[in-house]
């Protein structure tokens, strides 16, 4: 519960520093997201979620390859949001 509450928090606080955040650090924030959600077992638990997660942050790759840093940007924030949707719901809170 406290696990879940953690990220969360981390999550809101983050999202009010995005305004200075570059393309890589979104990246980078989004791949540790559903590091994290793969390691706690969501692909199996909650695979809609994960996978969502997963393709936006392909999407976010893609689009920041050809320089359009903001459909890039926006993707890696969705990547991030499903991620922890992910992690919620396999610990049961959703």
């Amino acid at each position: 519960m406290r696990f879940i509450f953690g990220i969360f928090l981390s999550a809101v606080l983050y999202t009010f520093s995005f305004a200075e955040t570059t393309t890589t650090e979104l990246l980078d924030e989004a791949q540790n997201s559903i590091k994290a959600a793969f390691e706690s077992g969501c692909p199996t638990l909650a695979p809609y979620e994960y996978y969502k997660a997963e393709t936006y942050y392909y999407i976010a790759r893609e689009e920041t390859s050809k320089l359009n840093t903001k459909a890039g940007n926006a993707a890696a924030m969705k990547a991030i949001e499903w991620a922890l949707k992910a992690m919620a719901k396999r610990y049961g809170e959703e």
